[in-house]
C-alpha cells in the first residue's frame, strides 16, 4: 500500500504474489512499467490523476479486479493493456483517455465518466456474460472493437457527440443498447443473441 501527495512514480515493474494484492492511495500515480499479480487486486484511489504506460496483468482466477478512482484524469496509454481474471471498473469522478485494450474473463468492463478514445482500442469481456458499459459520453475519432460474448453492451451517454468515433465493429454480445444519438465513421455488428436498439439518432460517413 502506498500513501502520499504529489505525484508517485513507478519507473520499473510493480508485482506481487499477496493475497491482498496492490493498493494505492493518494494524489497522482504515474505507473511507467508493468504491474503483475497472481493474487489479489489492483486498487487504486487517486485524488488526482493516474496514468498507466505499461501493461497490467491481473491472474487472480475470478477476483484479479481492477478498480481506479480518479478524481482527475485516467489516462491508459497504447502500452497500458490490461489482462484482467475479473471486473475492471473505473468509478472515480475524473474523466478517461484511453488507447489501450482491455480484456477480461467473462467479467465487467465498466466506465463511469467521459470516455476520450485517444487511440484503436479493443475491448474483450470474454465469451461469457460479462457486459460492457459507457455510463457517460464517448469521443474520439478511433476504431474501437467491442466483443461482449453472452453479456451486454450499453452506451448511456451520447456517442461521438463531440467528435465522432472511426469504425466501431461490435464482434459478438447480447443485447446492445445506445440511449442517445450516435455518431461514428461506421458501425457494423458481427453477431448477437438478444436485441440492438439505438433510442437516439445514429449518424455514420
Amino acid at each position: 500500500q502506498v500513501a502520499g501527495t504529489g505525484t508517485t512514480t513507478f519507473t520499473g515493474a510493480l508485482a506481487t504474489t499477496a493475497a491482498a494484492g496492490i493498493e494505492v492511495d493518494g494524489t497522482n500515480f504515474d505507473f511507467n512499467s508493468t504491474i503483475t499479480s497472481t493474487l489479489g487486486d489492483l486498487d487504486i484511489d487517486a485524488s488526482g490523476t493516474v496514468r498507466f504506460n505499461g501493461a497490467v496483468a491481473m491472474n487472480d482466477a475470478g477476483n484479479g479486479l481492477v478498480t481506479v478512482s480518479n478524481a482527475g484524469l485516467l489516462t491508459i496509454t497504447a502500452a497500458g493493456d490490461m489482462s484482467i481474471n475479473g471486473i475492471f471498473s473505473q468509478d472515480g469522478a475524473g474523466a478517461v483517455s484511453t488507447a489501450g485494450d482491455i480484456t477480461t474473463t467473462n467479467d465487467n468492463i465498466n466506465f463511469l465518466r467521459a470516455v476520450t478514445l485517444t487511440g484503436a482500442v479493443a475491448l474483450d469481456s470474454g465469451a461469457g456474460a460479462g457486459t460492457i458499459t459507457f455510463q457517460s459520453t464517448l469521443d474520439g475519432a478511433q476504431t474501437l472493437g467491442l466483443t461482449a460474448g453472452t453479456g451486454a453492451i450499453d452506451f448511456d451517454g451520447i456517442v461521438g457527440g463531440t467528435t465522432p468515433l472511426g469504425a466501431v465493429t461490435i464482434t459478438s454480445a447480447a443485447n446492445v443498447t445506445a440511449d442517445a444519438a450516435f455518431s461514428a465513421a461506421s458501425l457494423r455488428q458481427v453477431a448477437g443473441t438478444g436485441t440492438t436498439t439505438f433510442t437516439g439518432a445514429l449518424a455514420t460517413t
